[in-house]
């Protein structure tokens, strides 16, 4: 207004110069002078026009902009959780210099490891002098201002418009006591805009001295004579002079106002805390302090120039050694902090309107979210929320401590990165998951038998062979959803040479008959897993079953039928392997695990609440049935001795098993309606080892398992959910079916004989709404000669049906009969009541109605594994990705005689698993 008021003087003297020029009568004839006056009086009055409505457009884009600037200020803050009084006194005067992580029921694990040694003090201790210096240096208006001074906002918006980075110097002490303690780095409008906000509240609310006094408590000033990161000005003054606040000399005090602004540069030690060669960065910032202080009047002339020369080299701290922060290591702390630290980055990636998905390909630009997540989990007082069951974290890690799962190696290896031998202990491991198969929650883990011993936690980071627990997702689950089989569907086990691949069963063993799907699933038969894959893989693109459950295998190991006994190339971790599982449990649907609940900032701003996340693999109907074949695995097949050894009552438990080439990996799924526990055993395998477990690891692992569940059990029995049975959906059928054929009864014609098939009944469930009629084709995926074999036995021919073989080991060709390659055994596996009372049994049949097979877990294809991720690497929290399997069909590694190539029987034999 004082610039319009000048303007309109100026336009008032020009209109009075005109004014005075001569003036002619209107009538008279235009003269020099008349001419003038005019043009002068039109030039005046368009002037005056341009200016007035230059100066209201102005004042109108004026306040539109402001307008807007308030608008946009409030939509930003609008989101933004305003802090309660309490809340900000706790932050400013009583901060948290770490982070911290929480049980489930809010109960405290641990406090984020710093690398920032702090002490808080009261205001009491600030001298006179110390307030002059950083007061001098930092925000010499301190006092004067209400938070924010007018040209941080001038500056904020100028970046805005401008599109250059707002930058941190000018802002007020108050300002930057908001950003260390509530907000992020960021170089953000809106950073700026809530920093403001905040920066004015916290002045409405607190006393100049207080702000002053935490600000001092938590600012950085680089690093003591011990090398270590230090935060507040107690530990400076401390660390890097050896005195207390109240001892300070002016050049010391100027020195340690001087820091704040650059620690790393101007700190006067190293990382080892011994003096650096060159400190003068740091001297001439104290100059500065001291010439502020002389400029502000806090200090005479006098005092200036002796500080500003006096040999502050003699007054640093000697070096001094420091002891080490023990108690923060462990595989749950490991676990949740980098985790927590992933999800951070996230929360900052969103803040800054990015892509989480683009900016995760750019490894560089990721890895700057990571590192200032990483920093503010140290340094902002966060708030980590777990899913962890303290007390069944507890049961679960000390039950597989005091385990003896295998024998301790002791060897001296060749470390490359050490560039020296040391002697190395491994120990049998074991990684074990509870989750809730609902949600997908967490429960409790374990994540190894010794964390000195092996800092990989094999619960999460571990990713092996699945053995034979990939079956059910992948082989059956799927059959049946395509209405392939039903439960008593049988499926060839005879020898079969699949292009030079010849998977076998437990011990090189082929039960040479037809198996019912529910007896080769319990008894974990590898021949018909392999033949039913071949099958299923050709109606439905298997796959996508497998993605939905989260596993991570490519497409052209589809392509391999030893994939069907876990031939992997990464394999699975225990969590993976866990919440595929509980799908069967969850209406087919899969729920993403997780461990972290929610994390809130300092100001209590939840910037990551957990969202159960739901992905339909299969229907209600597939994983009922599933549930039913899966039930008999824990009482009549290989996870027999469950029954006996639970304290609880069994009647809907599930559960599958699964072993990997010569023992490396054991594992085992358990499931009730509420919770799924699974647990793996194995060695890491360090320094390029290949030890394995015994032959009776597959009973050790489900012993483990027995007394850890049982005592999960007795601690909160209600999460088990043992009463809530699943009821049988309308899509699921039942049909009275041959055992022999899983038919209906009927008269079929193979090869011109009429034979009629009768005998014992049974009940098929699946999703198909008829029974299939009688057949002569009868199986899913046999081929002539195991028809043959089986009319051949009907018809009261020459047969050895039903006796099982044992694969010799002898070096083939393609054109070779491969039923050659095996041996009679002398126990048959037919019996009357099994096949019916109208044909012979061989002359040795077998006790047994149906053929149980061997109660320990046998093991499945697979040979030596690819060197270990970690070969030089004792410990440490990393990814073992050691499959027992892999991935090519014929390959040896998959149970596969090569043609000229080997002599001696496979390495190792497919098995029941």
């Amino acid at each position: 207004m004082r610039i319009w008021h000048q303007l309109s003087a100026v336009f008032n003297r020009l209109r009075q110069s005109i004014m005075t020029l001569p003036r002619v009568s209107k009538y008279a004839n235009e003269s020099n002078a008349s001419k003038g006056q005019f043009y002068l009086g039109t030039v005046y009055l368009t002037i005056k026009g341009i200016v007035k409505r230059f100066f209201l457009v102005l004042i109108f884009g004026a306040f539109l902009a402001l307008g807007i600037g308030i608008g946009f200020a409030v939509g930003l803050l609008q989101d933004q959780p305003v802090p309660s009084i309490a809340q900000l006194d706790k932050q400013i005067n009583h901060p948290e210099q770490s982070s911290t992580l929480y049980y489930a029921d809010m109960q405290k694990i641990s406090d984020i490891k710093s690398d920032i040694k702090a002490t808080h003090i009261s205001k009491n201790k600030l001298t006179p002098l110390v307030k002059q210096a950083v007061i001098s240096t930092e925000d010499e208006t301190f006092y004067d201002h209400s938070g924010v001074l007018p040209k941080s906002l001038i500056r904020a918006i100028f970046s805005e418009l401008t599109g250059i980075g707002v930058r941190t110097g000018g802002s007020t002490l108050t300002q930057q006591l908001v950003k260390m303690q509530f907000l992020t780095n960021q170089t953000t409008w809106k950073r700026k805009v809530i920093e403001m906000f905040f920066a004015k509240k916290i002045e409405a609310h607190f006393s100049k001295d207080e702000i002053l006094n935490a600000y001092l408590n938590v600012v950085p000033f680089g690093k003591n004579s011990s090398g270590q990161n230090i935060a507040g000005i107690e530990e400076a003054t401390i660390g890097i002079f050896g005195k207390k606040i109240a001892d300070l000399t002016l050049p010391q005090a100027a020195f340690i106002a001087g820091l704040p602004q650059s620690p790393s540069a101007y700190t006067p030690f190293t990382i080892t805390g011994k003096l650096k060669k060159d400190y003068s960065l740091g001297l001439k910032r104290k100059n500065i302090v001291l010439f502020r202080m002389y400029r502000n009047g806090n200090i005479t002339k006098k005092e200036y120039t002796a500080a500003k020369n006096y040999d502050l080299a003699q007054d640093f701290a000697q070096p001094q050694k420091t002891s080490q922060v023990n108690g923060y290591n462990n595989y749950l702390y490991n676990l949740v902090a980098n985790k927590s630290v992933e999800l951070i980055a996230k929360s900052l990636i969103r803040q800054n309107k990015e892509r989480v998905a683009d900016v995760v390909k750019d490894e560089a630009e990721y890895n700057q979210y990571l590192a200032q997540a990483s920093e503010i989990l140290k340094q902002k007082g966060y708030h980590v929320k777990t899913t962890i069951d303290k007390n069944m974290y507890a049961i679960m890690s000390q039950t597989v401590a005091n385990a003896e799962l295998g024998t301790v190696h002791t060897t001296t290896n060749y470390d490359t990165s050490l560039n020296r031998n040391v002697n190395i202990t491994e120990k049998a491991q074991n990684g074990s998951v509870m989750i809730d198969n609902e949600t997908g929650r967490v429960i409790a883990f374990a994540g190894g038998v010794d964390f000195e011993n092996s800092q990989v936690n094999h619960a999460f980071n571990t990713y092996r062979s699945p053995g034979s627990s990939i079956k059910p997702y992948l082989v059956y689950a799927p059959a049946i959803e395509n209405k392939l089989i039903g439960t008593k569907t049988v499926l060839p086990d005879f020898p079969t040479n699949y292009g030079s691949y010849i998977p076998t069963d437990y011990g090189q063993s082929v039960e040479n008959r037809f198996i019912s799907a529910d007896e080769a699933l319990r008894m974990s038969y590898n021949l018909p897993a392999v033949s039913l894959f071949n099958e299923v893989r050709k109606q439905t693109p298997v796959q996508e079953y497998m993605q939905k459950l989260g596993f991570n295998i490519e497409n052209s190991e589809f392509k391999q039928l030893g994939l069907a006994l876990g031939g992997t190339k990464y394999g699975f971790s225990v969590a993976e392997n866990a919440a595929a599982f509980a799908s069967f449990y969850n209406d087919g649907a899969r729920s993403e695990p997780y461990y972290i609940d929610q994390i809130t900032d300092p100001s209590g701003k939840v910037i990551y609440q957990h969202h159960t996340k739901k992905t339909k693999v299969f229907s209600k109907g597939t994983a009922y049935i599933m549930q039913k074949m899966l039930h008999e695995v824990t009482t009549q097949g290989t996870a027999a001795q469950l029954s006996y050894g639970l304290n609880f009552d069994t009647s809907n438990l599930i559960g599958k098993t699964g072993t990997s080439n010569d023992y490396r990996d054991i594992w085992f799924n358990g499931a009730t309606p509420g919770v799924t526990i699974s647990s793996w055993m194995g060695y890491d395998n360090f320094y390029g080892h290949t030890y394995t477990l015994s032959d009776n690891a597959s009973s050790v692992n489900m012993s483990l398992w027995t007394e850890m569940v049982n005592q999960l059990y007795a601690t909160n029995p209600k999460i088990f959910k043992l009463d809530k049975a699943s009821e049988k959906p309308a899509t699921v059928h039942s049909h009275g079916v041959l055992r022999q054929t899983g038919t209906k009864a009927g008269s079929v014609n193979y090869d011109g004989a009429t034979v009629k098939l009768t005998g014992s009944m049974t009940t098929s469930l699946s999703l198909s709404t008829h029974a299939r009629a009688a057949s002569a084709k009868f199986s899913v995926g046999a081929n002539k000669k195991d028809y043959d074999l089986f009319f051949d036995y009907k018809l009261g021919k020459l047969s050895n049906y039903g006796t099982r073989l044992y694969y010799t080991g002898e070096t083939i060709n393609t054109k070779e009969n491969v039923a050659d390659l095996f041996v009679d055994n002398k126990n048959s596996a037919l019996n009357e009541n099994y096949y019916g009372t109208n044909i012979t049994p061989p002359s040795t049949p077998s006790a047994n109605t149906e053929v149980e097979g061997n109660d320990e877990e046998p093991q499945t294809t697979g040979g030596t594994p690819p060197t270990n991720s970690n070969e030089n690497q004792p410990a440490g929290n990393t990814t073992t990705n050691q499959t027992g399997a892999g991935s090519n069909a014929e390959s040896p590694n998959q149970n596969t005689q090569q043609p000229s190539q080997q002599t001696n029987p496979p390495e190792t034999t497919g098995g029941n698993n």
